[in-house]
C-alpha cells in the first residue's frame, strides 16, 4: 500500500527532502508511489514484473537530483510481459519528476520558457500516436496528481502539453521528428519492428538522433554524459538484431540498467509456487534444448539452465524455439537455423582446445581483421598427412570477407556400422579489407605458399569459390598444387556434410576470434557467430541480412573434400566410436606403453618426431595433443 501522504512521517520525511534539494517545490514519489494511490492508482494493476523492472531502472528512492538511477535503460524479454504498461507508467512518471522542480529551465540551465520535451518513438506517426493517447493519455487522464495539479492542455490533439512547457510527444524513426526539441527523455518502442534497409537502420538512427539531443542540451557535469533517460523497448526478434544489439551494448555500460523478463517472471512466481513459497517448475537447457531433472540441475554448472514453471513444459517439448522466444525472451540466432543443435558447434572447439591444449585456447590467428598473422608454433614439421584448402574469395572492403580453411582427416571411425573420417581443421583465416581497399590476391597466394613451404603442410588440394578466381587457380597450378573450382552455393552437398560431421562430432575447429571491421572495439567468435546463424533457404544455404558466411563457407569446402576423397583417409589409425553420451565415455586411463612409438604402427613411413607429437604440429612437449583418441 502506499504511503498515507499525511501521515506525519511521510510529512516529515518530505520536508526533509525539500531543505536537501530546494530547487523542489514538491518532493517527486518514488516510482511505486506514483504507480499508488493518489497519483495514478494502478497498483494492484499491474504486474509484479513490472513493478521490479520500473523500480530497477528508477530506483526505489526517489532521487533529488536525477529521474532514473540510470541514464540508459533497456526493458525487453517474452511476448506479453507487460512493455506497453511499463512504457505508460515510465513517461508520465519523467514528466512528474520535472513538474516537481519550482523552475524546470533553470534547474536544467535552459533560457526562460524553452521546451522540455519527453518522447515516445515508434515505428510510425500513427503507431506512437496510438500509443501516447491510447496508454500514456490513459494514464494521465485518470491519474488524480495530474488532474489536480497539472492538468493537460485540452487544446492539443497531437501532443500531451503541462504547464511548465513540458510536454509528451509521439514520433517515429525520421530524423526530422525530433528537429527543434530539448528532448530530456525518451522511450524508443518496438525495438526490432522498425524499417530496416542495406543503407539505414532506423532503429539505430532514431535512438542516435534522441541520445544526442539529451547528451547535447542536458549536459551531467558531475557524473558525465547528461541528466535525462532513453529507454528501449522491446522483444528480441533476432540474435543480431537492433534490439540484440543495444542489449549486449547496454549490459557493458556502466551508465546503463538492462532487465530482461520472462513471461513467468512478469506474473510472478508465487503464481507457480506452493503455500510454502516451493515452486512448481523444470529446468530447461537453452542452447542443447534438452529439459533437466530438478534433481539433476542442481549437480550441473551451466549458465544456460533456466528454470520453467511447469505449466509451461509443453510449450517447450513441442516447439522450444518459439516457446524461448515467446516465453522466456531469448531470441533464435535465425529464424530457421540449417544447424539447430547450437552445442555441437561448441564441442567441436571445445575438442580442438582439448587436443592441444589450453595454452592454444587461442587458435593459430590473431584478431586482426585486415593482415591476420599466424602463430610461431603452427607447423606441421614431419607430419606426412594431406592437407585440404578451400578459399572463399571476396575483394572490397564494403563487401563479403575473405574466408579461407585448412583440413585433414585425423582417423577414420565407425558410427552406426558406417565408416567416416574424423575431420580436423587446422586452420581458419578470415580477410576483410578496410572501406575503400581490396584484398591483395597475390597475398592470400603468399599465405598458400607459406603454409606448404615454410610451415610445411602437405597441401594436397586447394578449391576455390569466387568470381575472378582464374588467376589464382593459374598461378597455384605453377606451384604444382591440385587446384580446382568448389563452389557450395550451387549445391547444398557440402553444408550437408559439415553439419552431419558436427552433429556426429567427428570435427574439430580452432577458436577464432576476430574483430569483424577495421576499428571496432569487440572481438566475436566468428566460426560460432556464421555457423549458428546459417539458414535453409530453397536451393542454398545462406546467411540472415547483415551476416556473413566467409569462414563457414571455407569449412564446408574443406569438409566436402575430405569427405569426398577417400585418398586423404590412407595411412590413418582407425576407431570404432558412437556419437558422445556422457554416459557411454570410459573413466580407464590411457595405457601409455599401447600408444604408437613410430608411424610404421599406424601405417606411415616417416618417423614421429622427438617431441612425441602424433599430430605433425611442433607444440613443446608439456602441452603435447592427448592421445585419448
Amino acid at each position: 500500500m502506499t504511503a498515507d501522504l499525511f501521515d506525519p512521517k511521510v510529512i516529515a520525511e518530505n520536508l526533509k527532502f525539500l531543505k536537501k534539494y530546494p530547487h523542489f517545490e514538491e518532493r517527486p514519489a518514488s516510482i511505486r508511489e506514483f504507480i499508488g494511490e493518489g497519483y495514478l492508482g494502478i497498483e494492484r494493476l499491474v504486474r509484479p514484473g513490472v513493478i521490479d523492472a520500473l523500480e530497477e531502472i528508477f530506483g526505489k528512492k526517489v532521487d533529488g537530483k536525477y529521474i532514473a538511477r540510470s541514464q540508459r535503460a533497456m526493458l525487453t524479454g517474452a511476448i506479453g510481459i507487460g512493455k506497453t504498461t511499463f512504457a505508460s507508467i515510465a513517461l508520465p512518471y519523467m514528466c512528474h519528476w520535472v513538474l516537481c522542480l519550482k523552475d524546470p529551465q533553470e534547474y536544467y540551465d535552459l533560457l526562460p520558457g524553452s521546451r522540455i520535451a519527453f518522447m515516445q518513438m515508434s515505428t510510425s506517426e500513427k503507431q506512437a500516436a496510438e500509443v501516447v493517447f491510447g496508454d500514456i493519455f490513459a494514464r494521465i487522464q485518470h491519474s488524480k496528481w495530474f488532474m489536480e495539479n497539472y492538468p493537460y492542455n485540452e487544446k492539443f490533439t497531437k501532443q500531451i502539453r503541462f504547464e511548465k512547457n513540458i510536454w509528451i510527444l509521439p514520433g517515429d524513426s525520421a530524423e526530422t521528428t525530433f528537429e527543434g526539441y530539448n528532448i530530456l527523455g525518451g522511450i524508443l518502442d518496438e525495438a526490432d519492428s522498425h524499417k530496416v534497409t542495406l543503407q539505414k537502420d532506423y532503429a539505430e538512427t532514431g535512438y542516435d538522433t534522441i541520445h544526442s539531443r539529451i547528451d547535447s542540451r542536458f549536459i551531467d557535469a558531475d557524473r558525465g554524459g547528461h541528466k535525462g533517460l532513453l529507454i528501449v523497448i522491446g522483444q528480441m526478434k533476432k540474435a543480431e538484431g537492433f534490439a540484440a544489439r543495444k542489449y549486449k551494448e547496454l549490459s557493458n555500460d556502466p551508465q546503463a540498467h538492462v532487465v530482461r523478463m520472462t513471461i513467468w517472471e512478469s506474473l510472478g512466481w508465487e503464481k507457480f509456487s506452493d503455500s510454502k513459497g516451493n515452486h512448481d517448475s523444470f529446468f530447461y537447457d537453452t542452447k542443447r534444448k534438452t529439459i533437466i531433472p530438478s534433481g539433476v540441475a542442481g549437480l550441473i554448472k551451466n549458465d544456460n539452465l533456466i528454470e520453467v514453471p511447469t505449466a509451461y513444459r509443453k510449450n517447450f517439448e513441442n516447439n522450444p524455439q518459439k516457446a524461448l522466444r515467446d516465453l522466456a525472451g531469448i531470441p533464435p540466432e535465425v529464424t530457421d537455423p540449417f544447424i539447430a543443435l547450437l552445442d555441437k558447434i561448441d564441442t567441436c572447439r571445445e575438442k580442438w582446445i582439448a587436443r592441444y591444449g589450453e595454452d592454444f585456447k587461442d587458435g593459430p590467428v590473431d584478431s586482426t581483421p585486415t593482415r591476420p598473422k599466424l602463430a610461431d608454433w603452427f607447423r606441421a614439421d614431419n607430419d606426412p598427412r594431406k592437407r585440404a584448402l578451400h578459399i572463399d574469395y571476396a575483394f572490397s572492403g564494403e563487401g563479403d570477407a575473405l574466408g579461407l580453411a585448412m583440413g585433414h582427416v585425423e582417423e577414420v571411425v565407425e558410427i552406426d556400422d558406417e565408416i567416416k573420417p574424423y575431420i580436423v581443421i587446422d586452420l581458419l583465416y578470415r580477410v576483410k579489407a578496410a572501406s575503400g581497399t581490396e584484398i591483395i590476391l597475390a597475398d592470400i597466394r603468399r599465405l598458400v605458399y607459406e603454409l606448404k613451404n615454410d610451415r610445411h603442410f602437405r597441401i594436397k588440394d586447394v578449391s576455390l569459390d569466387g568470381f575472378q578466381s582464374t588467376d589464382t587457380i593459374q598461378q597455384l597450378r605453377k606451384r604444382r598444387f591440385r587446384v580446382d573450382y568448389l563452389s557450395v552455393d550451387r549445391s547444398t552437398l557440402p553444408y550437408e556434410d559439415l553439419r552431419e560431421a558436427i552433429y556426429e562430432e567427428r570435427l574439430e575447429f580452432p577458436p577464432y576470434m576476430t574483430y569483424l571491421n577495421r576499428g571496432d572495439d569487440s572481438t566475436i567468435d566468428i566460426a560460432y557467430r556464421e555457423l549458428s546463424q546459417l539458414q535453409e533457404g530453397l536451393k542454398k544455404i545462406d546467411h540472415p541480412p547483415g551476416g556473413s558466411k566467409d569462414v563457414a563457407d571455407a569449412m564446408a569446402g574443406v569438409v566436402y573434400t575430405l569427405m569426398g576423397d577417400r585418398t586423404y583417409r590412407r595411412g590413418v589409425s582407425s576407431a570404432s566410436r558412437q556419437l558422445t553420451d556422457p554416459d557411454k565415455q570410459s573413466d580407464e586411463p590411457v595405457d601409455p606403453t599401447k600408444l604408437p612409438t613410430s608411424t610404421r604402427d599406424l601405417g606411415l613411413t616417416a618417423p614421429i618426431p622427438a617431441s612425441g607429437n602424433l599430430l605433425g604440429l611442433t607444440i613443446p612437449s608439456r602441452l603435447q595433443p592427448r592421445r585419448d583418441r
